[in-house]
């Protein structure tokens, strides 16, 4: 899919949804559906490995969270259901938009998503509906003509 502005000359690939290749929840985060029942999957593996969703979808330290609070609380998630693909997402400070992982763990008592933060400023980004796509500020000119293509 392409992000584009109709005001200027902004454009962006941009991917969302889930991957054909991932399988059940987490195992994406991983390297596969064998790997991600220690819960701590990143704290030991080098750098130069690359899991099913990449560091630049989602951090080392989010992932092993996520992951740590599915296996912790997984009585509490119905049928061990998640909800997960990929977003896009804005920096509310310099409104960059990038696309990275996003789930929920519904949980009795609150909603566990990740967080990611710009990687120019540091902000904690808000995440984006498609739907509304056309009310978001454009991160080149400012003006709200997004479009998707």
């Amino acid at each position: 899919m392409e992000l584009s502005c109709g005001a200027c000359t902004y454009h962006q690939i941009i991917e969302v949804g889930q991957q054909e290749e991932w399988k059940a929840f987490p195992s994406m985060l991983t390297y596969g559906m064998g790997n991600y029942t220690s819960a701590l999957p990143f704290l030991f593996v080098p750098p130069y490995q690359e899991p099913i969703v990449s560091r630049q979808k989602i951090t080392d330290s989010m992932r092993a969270y996520i992951i740590k609070t599915y296996h912790a609380h997984i009585d509490e998630i119905e049928e061990g259901w998640v909800p997960h693909q990929y977003d896009l997402f804005q920096c509310p400070c310099c409104l960059r938009i990038s696309t990275h992982f996003w789930c929920a763990l519904f949980l009795k008592t609150e909603i566990i998503e990740p967080v990611h933060q710009c990687e120019h400023d540091g902000s904690k980004l808000r995440r984006l509906s498609l739907s509304d796509i056309h009310q978001i500020q454009c991160p080149q000119c400012s003006n709200r003509e997004l479009r998707i293509r």
